[in-house]
Parts: C-alpha cells; structure tokens; sequence
C-alpha cells in the first residue's frame, strides 16, 4: 500500500511532467511582425502551422483562386505589427460579418478561438484587409 507522503509525491510529479509536456507540445512560437507587413495569419494557434505574410491592403480567398483558396476558412491565429488593423470578413468579398483587430504601440498576437469577441472567425475568414497608419 502507498502512504501519503509517496502519493503525494507521486502527484507532484505528475502534474510536473503534465506542465512540461505541455510547454513542450503546445509551443507559442509568435514573434514580432516584420516593419514591411501589416499583418502575419497562421493555420494554428499558438502562431503554429502555416503562415501568410500580409501586406497592407486586401485579399480575397475566393475558392477558385489556385494561390488563396488554401488560406480560405483556415486561418486560427492572427499576428497584427504595432499601429497596424486587421480585418477578417467572413465572405469572400469584404463583405458579411467582420472583425478587427487593432495593434496599439506593440504587436498584437490572438488565437481566435481563445477570445470570446474573435472565436467565431476561427476557420471562418474569407477575405481580409490590413492598413497601418502613417
């Protein structure tokens, strides 16, 4: 039988290895946005997984585009430069329902699905537009 000294050691070191685990697994690698884009978007969160570069100005994912049609509704992290706004529509022409994304004086990284005001545009983005003041 174990004693309680050894199970709780023993769950000590469970939830160590669990926040290891997890830290290792589950890596945020988001970095800065270079000064020439407005925007980075990625196919995870946590910046994982694809990414498109994102200059000022707009995209149409439309699905017959042989370049954009990949990115279409898979867009889950969106990585915004300082002084920069992102907005995702969710049709394919600037149009439909919206969200942006404003980053103050620093770059502004969100995971779609972690922020109640963003979670509906998880894989939901269809066409987007981006522009930074001056």
């Amino acid at each position: 039988m174990i004693g309680s000294s050894m199970m709780f050691k023993l769950t000590i070191l469970c939830v160590c290895v669990a926040a290891v685990s997890a830290s290792i697994f589950s890596s945020n690698k988001c970095v800065r946005v270079p000064d020439n884009l407005c925007a980075v978007v990625y196919d995870d969160g946590g910046c994982n997984g694809w990414k498109l570069d994102i200059q000022e100005g707009e995209i149409m994912f439309k699905w017959w585009d042989p370049v954009y049609y990949w990115y279409r509704n898979d867009i889950e992290h969106v990585s915004v430069r300082a002084g920069c706004s992102f907005t995702g529509f969710d049709d394919s022409s600037l149009n439909g329902e919206s969200m942006t994304i404003r980053a103050g004086n620093k770059d502004r990284h969100v995971e779609l699905n972690n922020e109640d005001e963003f979670e509906d545009f998880d894989e939901a983005i269809q066409s987007i537009s981006c522009s930074c003041r001056r």
